[in-house]
């Protein structure tokens, strides 16, 4: 499984933005939602004015702030002979033929079509990518909002809401408290297949209140089979969620521990994303090696052992 994160897609962008100089851009149109982070960027790179679709379709007037003035002046978008028309991704094409649809006969401009993720290395529906990133694939952007969350696990604390402190950890009442009125971090809004968790079983009604009163969706909630301490070495967490990953047929876990993380993912072969670090661990030994957040120096020898095989480098 590829992993993208917010870093990823700005190195991407500043790496293959001299692709696009000398293509005389006169606007960039970004594809509400996810397309419009990288039109701006894009935009910025290049200094000329940035619009999302609905308000190029109406000819508006491109803005730009005091500090620095664009390459060239627009009174009204479609004063543009060329414009960018960007999203994040492509794999069926069916966005940007929509977009495409969607811009006005009056405009007399040519749109060069851009994605800067494709699926498919030969892309019909756009002029240009950046990087051909196959599937299965998932974005730092999207991952709490995507349909792969019916074929995931997910962590509860530290992925859905704040995890208990010490003191917390230490006081039943406080803990007891915490379960019911925990700050939510992250709210899906995809029904989640499993949610697993390292909380001990005489808490499951205080769990299932607190993800009614914040609408999470879930098929299975499994927790802890504990004798009355709740205080267990982190590795004996791992394993728990570990095993019950392994005998699914489920393709991602959010974890929110790094070291659980990896002790998850080398189990079980299977990927892991860390919510804390905005890490996606999977299986292998030179991954493993790689991933390890203690083991920094390994990282360049990963990087050449890849290169000699002709491999591609994780992203990160």
């Amino acid at each position: 499984m590829n992993f993208i994160s917010y870093a990823n897609l700005a190195e991407d962008i500043r790496k293959n933005i001299h692709k696009l100089h000398d293509r005389e851009i006169d606007l960039v149109v970004g594809i509400p939602r996810s397309g419009m982070i990288p039109a701006y960027m894009i935009s910025l790179y290049l200094n000329v004015n940035c619009l999302d679709l609905a308000s190029f379709c109406r000819n508006e007037k491109p803005a730009h702030g005091r500090t620095r003035r664009t390459a060239n002046i627009l009174t009204n978008a479609w004063d543009a002979k060329k414009i960018l028309l960007v999203d994040d991704s492509i794999i069926s094409g069916m966005s940007m033929r929509s977009a495409v649809e969607q811009l006005p006969g009056a405009f007399m401009g040519k749109p060069l079509k851009m994605a800067v993720y494709s699926a498919s290395a030969t892309p019909a529906e756009i002029d240009i990518y950046f990087e051909h990133v196959a599937c299965p694939r998932i974005f730092e952007w999207n991952i709490y909002h995507h349909r792969i969350l019916s074929h995931a696990c997910i962590d509860i604390d530290g992925v859905l809401c704040a995890p208990p402190i010490k003191d917390q950890n230490e006081d039943d009442e406080k803990y007891t408290d915490l379960l019911t009125n925990a700050k939510p971090l992250n709210l899906p809004s995809y029904k989640i297949h499993s949610l697993i968790s390292s909380r001990p079983e005489k808490y499951r009604k205080e769990t299932e209140v607190w993800l009614r009163a914040h609408n999470i969706k879930y098929e299975h909630l499994i927790m802890r089979d504990l004798p009355d301490s709740k205080y267990c070495h982190p590795r004996t967490h791992a394993m728990h969620k570990a095993k019950y990953y392994s005998t699914s047929r489920l393709d991602l876990f959010l974890e929110s521990d790094p070291g659980q993380a990896l002790e998850i993912a080398k189990a079980t072969g299977k990927p892991v994303f860390c919510a804390t670090n905005n890490r996606l661990y999977q299986s292998g030994a030179l991954q493993s090696i790689y991933t390890t957040p203690s083991l920094w120096v390994f990282r360049n020898i990963y990087k050449r052992l890849t290169q000699s095989l002709s491999l591609p480098a994780r992203k990160h």
